[in-house]
């Protein structure tokens, strides 16, 4: 059943029919018409006014007209137009035995604290690539706040979390030299939900190889944001007595290119739980050096035809104020800098950060490249 009252507005109606082919082709403040071309021409009315008295009647009607054309259910519509800005993560614990769309309490309770857990140590790698974290830092742990969490849905038992993932072209211009902090806030639930699909695929890459992954491939997989924490959140919900197997499904928004390279569907049953385990018992014990990943926009580039190096300036948040960042950059990052300054496209940079209070931040460079998270070219990524 719809809601009473829809989860959406004028805005994402509008965002929602220009993804799925439609076109306006005539209207005003109260209402717009929408032509989508083809052989039944179809039309449907977008009511523009949500405190009007018919807004709630209008929106119904144009949910029933969509399914029609689309051959969904209407709160399958309902849902698409409510989450068109936003990533919808599925979390699905399965079993055979759960066939009624129920789940054990217990089994229920991992499943949604390891919801929080998987967002938390994503949002930590997000910030800082570390092997364990032992003390999140406090913008990770507040990821737990800021994201929601949908109705359960059948299917084994489905737990979905909703973040924010606004278009990248909404928010840059080329040539760009600031940063909006609002903005920033906004892009980095994006950036967590990429880390955590980027982090479990490399995790279910390991979990399935038929061989336990040696030490160098464990350290590599920290610079794609797998960490102890990581592990012990899947490990949780799949080591319970009613869970054989647990698959995490990333349903990208519609206005925002998917992270490229990301996958779209991971999953670990309990042999996969196996190697992770294995995998979080050796990020728990090693010393792994921690580095830094800043997000934000190139604003400031100086080089002399002479030198090896470019000095480049990066706008970005650091404990969530506005800072800039000072690199120096061999010729190829130098250059993907230059590229993306002038294109407005936004950057992300791995390293060892120094930002003294009062003073410069400056940062040793370990990688430098579009922002991957927001659908940039990540082969574009220039290693130092």
């Amino acid at each position: 059943m719809v809601h009473a009252e829809p989860d959406f507005g004028p805005e994402e109606i509008r965002s929602y029919l220009k993804v799925t082919g439609w076109a306006p082709v005539s209207g005003g403040d109260v209402a717009e018409l929408w032509n989508l071309p083809g052989p039944a021409d179809e039309v449907v009315l977008v009511p523009m006014k949500p405190r009007a008295p018919d807004f709630t009647k209008r929106a119904g009607i144009l949910l029933q007209d969509l399914a029609r054309v689309e051959s969904q259910d209407v709160q399958a519509v309902h849902d698409a137009i409510a989450t068109v800005y936003h990533d919808v993560t599925d979390l699905r614990a399965s079993h055979p035995s759960l066939r009624d769309g129920s789940i054990p309490l217990e089994a229920g309770y991992e499943l949604f604290v390891s919801a929080k857990r998987l967002r938390v140590a994503s949002a930590a790698a997000s910030i800082r690539r570390q092997g364990h974290f032992r003390n999140f830092p406090v913008r990770a742990r507040d990821q737990a706040r800021e994201v929601r969490l949908g109705q359960t849905r059948r299917g084994s038992y489905i737990v979905p979390i909703i973040s924010q993932a606004r278009s990248p072209e909404d928010v840059y211009s080329p040539g760009q030299d600031h940063i909006e902090i609002q903005v920033e806030e906004t892009l980095f639930d994006r950036r967590v939900t990429a880390t955590m699909s980027r982090a479990l695929g490399v995790l279910e890459e390991m979990a399935t190889a038929g061989r336990v992954p040696t030490p160098s491939e464990i350290t590599d997989s920290i610079g794609e944001g797998v960490s102890y924490e990581l592990c012990q959140a899947l490990a949780k919900v799949v080591n319970t007595e009613s869970v054989s197997a647990l698959d995490v499904s990333f349903n990208w928004s519609r206005v925002a290119s998917p992270p490229p390279g990301a996958p779209s569907r991971v999953e670990f049953n309990t042999d996969a739980i196996d190697i992770v385990g294995r995998v979080s018992e050796q990020l728990k014990t090693r010393v792994y050096a921690s580095q830094h990943v800043i997000y934000g926009v190139v604003t400031d580039l100086s080089r002399h035809p002479e030198d090896e190096t470019g000095r480049v300036g990066v706008q970005t948040l650091i404990k969530r104020r506005s800072r800039t960042v000072w690199m120096d950059l061999p010729d190829n990052a130098y250059h993907s800098a230059v590229r993306c300054h002038d294109a407005g496209v936004p950057v992300r940079v791995r390293g060892a950060l120094t930002s003294p209070p009062g003073g410069h931040a400056t940062m040793e460079v370990r990688d430098f490249g579009p922002d991957p998270s927001l659908g940039a070219d990540d082969s574009q990524g220039d290693r130092t």
